[in-house]
């Protein structure tokens, strides 16, 4: 009997020891599996895989106590051999959006903004002239991407000079879709809610998310105007700096697009800014006054078609690993960014490059933190239909919209191979011409034969025209 009573409570108290030593071992792990303590080995070993393709990287791991990893790699010049520093300044790109999403739920969280009310209502009369739907646009749709507005020229032109609502008044595109019907990504619709945030809070957007945003996190090393100059430390380092195309060899110089609508991507900072805006809104701290706005920060706002995935949330896209990350990408001229948050699990990373479009660090390397993303499955290769595709993110009108015939459709066949089903998880829906393809960041949509037809013959038609005024200027003797 008392043999018993003692291997019972031996196995009470082994039991007891090894749970808690058990769970401390997981909490040890990233969501990828990897201990933390190994995640730098990881990374180091993996940019010295990519070395030759790289020009400059900085990024961090981190939790909500602190950072788990910080590394910077490579060049912020080559030529010069200025290497990557804590000191160096890189591009948000499109993350700097993030800004502009906290910024009107700051003014929701204040009772001056309401997310479902028609944007008209905090807009100048007869501001939008190009909608072509009845139904109300409402800042969801603006968060979502789905107001339904093509793409628009500010992401590609200089704009010297010009104000917010300037630009949003003088170049605004074609809304081509239903708002909610499309996720069309748009520079335009992260500039309208800047607009309004400009308008209800009667500051500069500028200067309000400096005395919003980066003042209570002490982002003293970052600027968003849209000549950065609203910090000049960070202005002069940015411009010492040199960007390089994807290859990392090719320089580009200091390029840099000098836009009025600065709120899509014109911030920049030294990646300890950028940790502390990403670390911020892991741990849900500062930027609000009450946890109910997180909560709500943090709530779906669109799915995957026919799904419960999230697609965003209140301006947040999701991305699918082996649990849901949320964040932004970012691309400029020469620069590429990411804030990828588990929220899960507590687990944030951070990425900035001096390399315009880099894949290899912004989109593999986030697996080695948290595991292999999720790929689209067979049932959805064996949905697909052959056809013409295009992203639904282009031009519909003007000048530019020659372009949407060469550089945004292509015939997809039904293949293991299909483009728009294999870099990113995607889903299926509808059929037919109305077939819908969605992956993160927005639609690709089967085009018509007759469409195709058309934009082909008004291609061809303006080659012949072009071609007949050269000729008839040379003729003429100029």
């Amino acid at each position: 009997m008392k043999k018993t009573v003692i291997l019972t409570l031996l196995t009470i108290l082994t039991f007891g020891f090894f749970q808690p030593m058990a769970a401390l071992a997981e909490e040890q792990k990233l969501p990828s599996g990897t201990d933390r303590s190994q995640i730098g080995q990881k990374i180091e070993d993996f940019v010295k895989e990519h070395e030759k393709t790289t020009a400059g990287m900085a990024t961090t791991v981190f939790d909500k106590d602190g950072t788990i990893y910080k590394g910077n790699f490579g060049y912020m010049n080559k030529e010069k051999k200025v290497k990557t520093d804590d000191s160096s300044v890189f591009e948000w790109g499109s993350v700097t959006k993030l800004t502009v999403w906290v910024s009107v739920m700051q003014l929701w969280e204040e009772g001056k903004i309401d997310l479902e009310e028609d944007i008209r209502t905090y807009l100048p009369e007869g501001f939008l002239k190009n909608l072509r739907y009845d139904k109300p646009i409402t800042m969801i749709d603006l968060m979502n991407h789905q107001a339904g507005f093509s793409e628009s020229i500010q992401g590609y032109k200089e704009e010297t000079g010009l104000t917010i609502e300037e630009s949003l008044a003088t170049n605004q595109p074609t809304q081509s879709y239903e708002p909610g019907t499309m996720t069309s990504y748009s520079n335009f619709s992260a500039g309208l809610a800047s607009y309004i945030v400009e308008r209800i809070s009667g500051q500069d957007f500028s200067a309000y998310v400096h005395e919003h945003i980066f003042q209570p996190l002490e982002m003293n090393d970052t600027a968003m105007s849209s000549d950065l100059k609203d910090n000049l430390k960070v202005y002069k380092k940015r411009m010492e700096a040199l960007s390089y195309s994807a290859d990392g060899q090719t320089s580009k110089g200091t390029a840099y697009l000098y836009s009025a609508l600065y709120p899509m991507g014109n911030a920049a900072s030294t990646m300890a800014d950028f940790q502390k805006f990403a670390q911020a809104l892991l741990k849900k701290e500062k930027l609000f006054q009450r946890a109910e706005t997180w909560a709500t920060l943090y709530t779906v706002t669109s799915t995957y078609p026919g799904t419960e995935l999230p697609l965003n949330m209140h301006g947040f896209w999701a991305t699918e690993f082996g649990m849901t990350v949320v964040g932004h990408s970012g691309n400029t001229l020469g620069y590429s960014s990411f804030i990828l948050l588990d929220l899960k699990n507590g687990i944030g990373m951070t990425i900035m490059t001096n390399q315009e479009h880099e894949i290899v660090y912004n989109h593999e390397m986030p697996a080695l933190v948290f595991g292999p993303k999720k790929k689209t499955d067979s049932a959805t290769f064996d949905k697909f239909q052959s056809g013409n595709y295009r992203s639904a993110r282009s031009f519909a009108s003007g000048p530019m919209s020659i372009s949407r015939i060469l550089l945004y459709t292509q015939f997809v066949e039904k293949s293991k191979d299909n483009p728009l089903l294999t870099q990113n998880f995607s889903v299926v829906s509808g059929s037919g011409d109305e077939t819908k393809i969605t992956a993160s960041y927005g639609d690709n949509f089967r085009v018509k034969d007759s469409e195709i037809l058309k934009d082909w013959s008004l291609l061809i038609s303006a080659a012949v025209g072009i071609v007949f005024s050269i000729i008839l200027f040379l003729a003429r003797g100029g």
